[in-house]
């Protein structure tokens, strides 16, 4: 059957149940990859800004507990960053779930209230294993807070991406391929373009920022996610594939005012200098301080490759390679988080 969604103001709750006069939202419901199985996705619309909202899921005769979340507040904000979770990737499923809950969890409790989590791809290591995703999304901390997804290479290759994310303004003719298109949203006054670069079409991702871009004008802030990182250190770093993706798509993102790009794919963290199109800003008098950690009304900018999320997998550091554009590099070999 169809599910429903119930959601209702927190404030309205009855001795913690839904009252009667909850919105209920009924999903498309479709067959899914696995066979026997279906999925269910639906949207919700006409929420308030900066208020809880309960809701509950009910499938036939199966009623879930009841969750809450909060929707945005008109002000600054801060979001949960992490790169590769790729559960699955060691071998044991189990560990790589136990790193990605303990990574969750150390992350809500320094930030309790981050407005969302963005991860930068290969959610699962196999693309279309129903196992890897319940590790992935069966965590308490997701019941409450929001997600947005990037498609990795891992994830790429089957459409239950697609069957598990309802992601917004999702382009049906940009950045193809089976998992699903570029898509963006807006968070207050930030505009973030969601890049499938799985898809190595420049023109396509070029196409489709500047159309989203041109439906958000007003924005004071830019910021690009994708998965491979075309400003890295580790084993991805030098390879054919990602040098024809920073090669191309670096001067893309100068042109269009692209503010942040936040990338994944080789398991190390790494934080750019300011970037000048290919050149490394690393002159003192460009940044707000001596250690070169703030800058302000730029017109560079700044690329971070996450480490992974979960410690299913790592990547060493190449030692042999000089990195100019690299402000830091770090592999502690510990599940990582950004703030």
């Amino acid at each position: 059957e169809a599910g429903i969604i119930r959601v209702a103001k927190a404030a309205d709750l009855v001795d913690g149940a839904m009252p009667e006069d909850t919105i209920e939202v009924t999903a498309a419901s479709a067959e899914s990859n696995k066979t026997g199985f279906y999925y269910n996705q639906c949207t919700v619309t006409g929420l308030e800004p900066d208020t809880e909202y309960a809701y509950q899921l009910v499938n036939g005769e199966t009623v879930s507990a009841v969750y809450t979340f909060t929707t945005a507040k008109d002000d600054s904000f801060t979001f949960l960053f992490v790169g590769d979770p790729q559960l699955g990737a060691s071998g044991d499923l189990t560990g790589d779930m136990e790193g990605w809950a303990q990574t969750l969890a150390a992350a809500v409790k320094k930030v309790p209230d981050a407005a969302f989590l963005l991860s930068a791809g290969d959610q699962v290591n196999t693309a279309d294993n129903e196992k890897q995703y319940s590790a992935y999304l069966e965590q308490t901390q997701l019941y409450n807070l929001p997600v947005a997804t990037v498609v990795g290479n891992h994830d790429s290759s089957s459409n239950a991406y697609d069957q598990h994310f309802n992601v917004a303004n999702e382009s049906a003719d940009y950045g193809c391929t089976n998992a699903g298109g570029d898509y963006w949203f807006r968070y207050n006054d930030v505009l973030f373009l969601v890049l499938n670069v799985n898809d190595m079409s420049t023109a396509e991702h070029k196409a489709f920022m500047a159309e989203a871009i041109a439906q958000n004008e007003d924005v004071s802030w830019k910021i690009v996610a994708m998965h491979h990182s075309v400003y890295s250190v580790a084993t991805h770093a030098t390879e054919g594939d990602i040098l024809q993706r920073r090669n191309q798509l670096v001067p893309v993102f100068q042109e269009l005012d692209v503010d942040v790009v936040l990338q994944g794919h080789d398991h190390v963290y790494v934080r750019s200098y300011m970037m000048d199109g290919l050149t490394p800003v690393t002159g003192i008098q460009s940044y707000d301080n001596a250690e070169m950690t703030s800058v302000t009304d730029t017109d560079d900018i700044l690329y971070v490759t996450g480490n992974s999320a979960s410690g299913s997998k790592y990547y060493d550091i190449q030692q042999n390679v000089e990195f100019a554009y690299a402000a830091v590099k770090s592999q502690e070999y510990t599940p990582t988080y950004s703030e």
